[in-house]
């Protein structure tokens, strides 16, 4: 294997994490690990390597303890897997004897990994014994699947669900809210996420310094956002009252799949259910242009209702 810059080969790299199986795809894309990595991560150096069977996309960084420890480009969720490539035996086979020829780690995180993938039973098999090996907690996003359209998607939501949102469409065409779809070229990314911004300055979250108007998070989607609009992966729906952007939903497709990445709203439109009028309005978009998963992400209450399924993965972590 030879060491390897991402950013300058993403579209190779991302043509592979669409072949891989059994990761989160989306967010092992250069996309997300690259933002991820100069927004949300400690200085580390790159730890990237492409073989014949795929790629190591990994960092290299030092413990304040003193130890040198390898992990994946993100892990401030530990969402993207490390091991790229569409023969995952194969891949194993190339990816351990550079390990172990590597004398300069001591402790290696491998994330996003599925407990019984292909990934994991490779190295299960490919490791060297004298490894020790330990268990990290499960990461769970939840996902919905959008067969059969929105009456699909609908008619596997509960009740009370559906009649709540009937409330809120009729309260929101009523006060003449409308939803606009929105695709901006790389060119317009800015103006987008500026867009997005001036609705996320009016939500609870800025005001409670969660959601990403300031700090990295607001620095990790600026990054990230160019290069979504760039490959035509970005998806936003915004809210209007008259003129006036008042809810937004933010979101990437990715192999046929979207997943949502954040959504706010002017709190004084509140009493409209905004959220979820906006996220039955995104599904609509996606149901019309065939998307079949809409993964909502990790763990959080009202995610259960819009969702059916799971994923789960964990991390293996390694001490030589």
């Amino acid at each position: 294997m030879e060491p390897v810059d991402l950013g300058a080969i993403a579209d190779d790299f991302d043509r592979e994490v669409a072949a891989t199986p059994a990761i989160d795809r989306f967010c092992s894309s250069s996309a997300w690990i690259l933002a991820a990595s100069e927004a949300l991560m400690p200085p580390r150096v790159a730890f990237s390597f492409r073989g014949e069977h795929g790629f190591l996309a990994a960092a290299r960084g030092v413990h304040p303890a003193g130890f040198p420890y390898l992990e994946p480009i993100e892990l401030a969720w530990g969402l993207a897997a490390p091991l790229i490539g569409r023969d995952p035996v194969a891949l194993v086979e190339e990816v351990v004897p550079l390990l172990v020829a590597r004398r300069d780690w001591q402790l290696a995180i491998l994330a996003g990994l599925t407990a019984d993938g292909p990934q994991r039973t490779a190295l299960e098999h490919a490791l060297p014994a004298r490894w020790e090996r330990r268990r990290g907690t499960p990461t769970i996003r939840h996902v919905a699947s959008l067969e059969g359209g929105i009456d699909g998607f609908l008619s596997r939501r509960s009740r009370e669900l559906r009649k709540s949102l009937r409330k809120s469409l009729r309260a929101a065409a009523d006060a003449g809210i409308t939803f606009v779809d929105v695709r901006a070229p790389a060119s317009e990314a800015a103006a987008l996420y500026e867009r997005i911004q001036e609705v996320e300055a009016r939500c609870w979250k800025a005001g409670e310094g969660v959601g990403i108007s300031t700090g990295p998070m607001r620095a990790f989607y600026s990054l990230m956002l160019p290069r979504l609009c760039e490959c035509q992966q970005q998806r936003t729906m915004f809210a209007r009252a008259g003129d006036r952007d008042i809810g937004y939903i933010l979101g990437a497709v990715f192999q046929g799949e979207y997943r949502g990445l954040q959504f706010s709203y002017d709190d004084t439109y509140g009493k409209l259910g905004l959220g979820g009028l906006l996220q039955y309005h995104q599904v609509l978009a996606l149901c019309s242009e065939g998307i079949a998963r809409y993964d909502l992400g990790t763990e959080m209450d009202y995610k259960r209702r819009w969702a059916e399924d799971t994923m789960e993965t964990e991390m293996l972590v390694l001490v030589r």
